[in-house]
């Protein structure tokens, strides 16, 4: 009788310690979260409702990471989110208006980002970074994509 209940004992607390891993391959299914190359300790990803985007279809983003070397200053710094293949095949821009200190863990919502037609192979890209004398050259802070279809 003891064996059995020992045996038992085992068996719950063995499925008990499984069951409490979390399923980080799950719980971020909706995310952009490969990291580009970056300034180190910089580090971003972003959650997409509706994920995967649908094309001609707004998605609303919530990016979120911390930036140990940089802060985030009003109307200089923007999200740019960029879907890909070969070519750039759309790109949009928010100009952020708040602050974030150096290091600060931070959260932003970037609500109804259109979303352009989809070819069946395409990346998104999501970059914060600050604007530079030259549009076409940002000073980038941060980075993280995704690739579907390939």
């Amino acid at each position: 009788m003891n064996r059995n209940l020992i045996f038992a004992f085992l068996l719950l607390a063995a499925l008990a310690m499984v069951n409490a891993v979390p399923y980080q391959l799950l719980k971020r299914a909706g995310d952009v979260g490969d990291q580009c190359p970056a300034p180190e300790g910089s580090y971003i990803y972003a959650n997409l409702n509706p994920f995967p985007p649908v094309s001609n279809q707004p998605v609303n983003y919530t990016v979120e990471g911390g930036m140990l070397g940089y802060e985030i200053t009003p109307y200089k710094t923007e999200i740019l989110i960029a879907y890909t293949d070969e070519h750039i095949i759309e790109l949009y821009t928010k100009v952020l208006d708040f602050y974030y200190a150096k290091g600060a863990p931070f959260s932003i919502d970037v609500p109804d980002v259109p979303t352009p037609q989809l070819p069946s192979t395409y990346a998104i890209m999501v970059i914060i970074a600050d604007k530079t004398d030259d549009p076409k050259k940002p000073e980038i802070h941060a980075c993280s994509y995704a690739t579907f279809g390939f």
